[in-house]
This record gives structure tokens, sequence and C-alpha cells, in this order.
């Protein structure tokens, strides 16, 4: 009996002992080529150049995007003409976005144009864009026509305004209550300018008269003098 157990003693040995050494084998790394002891070189990479450009503007900025970005500087720096430049050349690079047909229209109208930019804002409504833009465009649209006393347009304008943000209630966001609140306001002045009208009438023929008294007033002086 204990030469059988001292049998299965040494073949136990044998397999840690051989464990070991295939463990340390596979452990050893092989030698690199090259100077003993030292690492390969790890290859040259050239840093990434910023900001990334990427012409469909999904890992870096788009030439698009860097001529809305050059308008917005120009628009900051209050140089219109300028911005107006760079959004025009946004629109040549993607004439179906309407990002570019919105600040352009804004450039417009704060370079005292208001139908260049009623023109671009109508054009940009057929573009593609998030139903909060296009919100947007119409909000610009409806308030320009108003300022511009085209009160039937106005009108018009806001109820399609009203309409939209209706028929997308989770999409676009904006001014729900604005649209009737304008409408009365226009309303309120139509009335107004209407029941004016006999008493501007009035103020015109009495002007006239005295300016008719204030010549013959003048001829008369002078034919006495």
């Amino acid at each position: 009996m204990a030469s059988r157990l001292l049998a299965l003693s040494l073949v136990a040995c044998s397999l840690v002992v051989a464990d070991g050494a295939f463990a340390q084998g596979k452990a050893a790394p092989a030698p690199a080529k090259g100077a003993p002891g030292l690492a390969p070189a790890a290859a040259k990479v050239d840093p990434p150049v910023f900001p990334l450009k990427d012409p469909q503007g999904k890992v870096g900025i788009s030439p698009y995007m860097e001529a809305i970005n050059k308008g917005e500087a120009s628009f900051v720096a209050r140089d219109f003409p300028g911005a107006v430049v760079q959004f025009q050349e946004a629109i040549k690079l993607d004439g179906q976005k309407m990002l570019a047909f919105y600040r352009m229209g804004e450039a417009q109208l704060a370079a005292g144009k208001p139908e260049e930019a009623d023109a671009i804002w109508t054009a940009g409504l057929s573009k593609e864009g998030t139903p909060t833009l296009k919100a947007r465009l119409l909000f610009c649209l409806a308030d320009l026509k108003e300022r511009q006393k085209k009160f039937d347009a106005a009108k018009d304008a806001w109820g399609k305004y009203a309409q939209f943000l209706k028929d997308n209630p989770q999409d676009a966001k904006g001014y729900a209550l604005t649209p009737e609140e304008r409408i009365k306001v226009i309303d309120r002045r139509v009335k107004d300018e209407k029941d004016y009208a006999p008493v501007k009438e009035r103020i015109v023929k009495r002007q006239a008269e005295r300016e008719k008294e204030a010549a013959e007033n003048a001829k008369r002086d002078k034919a006495n003098k």
C-alpha cells in the first residue's frame, strides 16, 4: 500500500512540474527584433486637424455649415451685406436646406430690405428643415406682412402659422396663442383706420383750404404794395 501511494505521489509531482514548465514557456515573449531588451517603436500618427471637416457633416463640419457660421459672424458684427453673401454661398452649396434661407431673410430684413426678406423666406418654406424651423419662417412672414400693413395678407399668414402648429403639436415649437392675438390687433387697426378715414378727409380738406386762403392773402398783400 505504501509503495502504491509513493508511486501516485511521484506521478502528481511530475504533472505539477510539467504544468509549471508549460506555463513558463507560454508566458515568455519572443525576443523583439532590433536592439536587445527594447520594444519596437510605435508607428508615428499625425494629430487630427481641428475643426474636423466632412462634406456630409457627420464627423466634422461641412462646407455648408462653414458658410453658415461665417454668415452668423458677419451678422453679429452688423455686417449685413457680408452676412447675405455668406448665406448665399451656403445656398449655392446646398439649395435644399432651409436654414440658410431663414438666416438670409433675417440678414436682408436687418439690412432694410423687407421685400427681399419676404421673397427668400417664402422660397425657404419648400426646403428641408425641422418643423420648428419651418414654424419660425411662417412666424417671420406673418410678422413682416403685418409690419408692412398688408393686413389681409398678414391675417392669412398668421392663420397658416396657427394651423401648422396645430398640425405638428409634438414637433413644432412655437407660440400657439400669438396668431389669435395678432389677428385681433389687425382687425382693431383696420376698424380704427376705417373710422378715422372721414376725419382724415376733413383734415386734408381743411388744410387745403388754409393753404388756398394763405396764397390768396399773399397775392392781395403783394398787390397793395
